[in-house]
């Protein structure tokens, strides 16, 4: 990118050579010039402008537009964000190329800074093991995001926070979240029309007590009868 100064040296070189064309700074031509190439050095960052609007991700100016095109902001995207945040939404739908696979649905997570990990039920039938899960053809559009805890922190501070179910809840509030509302929306909205995306958030609570019913107590130990006739052999004969 130029400037005015630069521009003006350019000007003054396509110049003929004699003492009409002067290049004296206070000249009157010198100054006609100048006030050419300042028109051309605005014209110029102009045009450097033009180029960051071209992005997504840097477009300031034609935010609007771009968000226009793009059907933002929708339901999973809120409306009175922040420039930044609305600039990484605009990026993230034009450049997102969609798919099907779990691999998609885990970098799809990985980009709003959520772990997950997805399961595909099967239908039970005479070939699953017999400890598979039960559950009929109905399963088979059905998919499993099972979002994990952030574990990642900031200093002493989780890097989402976790929301837990209390007495000042209301009866539609989850029982636990960590940030994963906006994750959902995305998926639903990027997963095939014939699909049933299920979430699932586990948690792991410290028990106060612990019993494991899947393993049978020790066999008590034997008790010898009692004898039917008894000899003191430690006492005095």
């Amino acid at each position: 990118m130029l400037d005015a100064a630069r521009y003006l040296q350019q000007l003054q070189a396509l110049l003929p050579q004699g003492q009409a064309w002067s290049r004296a700074p206070d000249a009157m031509l010198t100054r006609l010039l100048a006030a050419m190439a300042d028109g051309m050095a605005r014209v110029d960052a102009r045009s450097a402008d033009l180029l960051e609007e071209l992005d997504p991700s840097t477009t300031l100016e034609l935010l609007g537009d771009w968000e226009r095109v793009a059907g933002l902001p929708d339901a999973c995207v809120p409306v009175g964000g922040s420039i930044a945040d609305r600039q990484t939404a605009l990026a993230r739908k034009i450049a997102g190329l969609g798919g099907q696979s779990v691999g998609f649905f885990v970098d799809l997570a990985a980009r709003l800074g959520l772990d997950v990990e997805i399961r595909e039920p099967e239908p039970f039938d005479c070939n699953s093991r017999i400890d598979g899960e039960i559950s009929d053809d109905g399963w088979r559009a059905a998919f499993i995001v099972r979002v994990l805890p952030p574990s990642e922190t900031i200093g002493d501070t989780p890097r989402v926070a976790i929301a837990e179910f209390t007495t000042l809840s209301t009866v539609d509030e989850r029982l636990a979240s960590f940030g994963a509302e906006d994750l959902e929306c995305v998926v639903m909205r990027a997963a095939p029309a014939h699909s049933s995306p299920l979430f699932a958030y586990p948690t792991d609570p410290e028990p106060m007590l612990w019993f494991d019913f899947t393993q049978a107590p020790p066999a008590p130990a034997p008790v010898p009868p009692e004898p039917m006739l008894w000899f003191d052999f430690l006492g005095a004969s």
